[in-house]
């Protein structure tokens, strides 16, 4: 039997459903930074780090139950 890495799939529907507002926020910061020159470095990492700990926070609660 072939054993299945769930969390993919749990991070999918975490971003999909309950972490819109941060990807929207993220990519409202990638317009943002669009015209300032490479040169100067913009980033949004404060943004997509936001991203990445909804997900994380979301889908453990689900993830511990599907490894029990």
């Amino acid at each position: 039997m072939e054993v299945k890495d769930v969390k993919p799939d749990l991070d999918a529907r975490c971003l999909e459903q309950r972490c819109q507002h941060h990807v929207r926020e993220y990519e409202k910061c990638l317009e943002r930074i669009k015209p300032i020159p490479v040169e100067r470095e913009p980033h949004c990492w404060g943004w997509y780090y936001e991203i990445v700990h909804c997900v994380d926070h979301c889908a453990e609660h689900d993830l511990w139950h599907a490894l029990k």
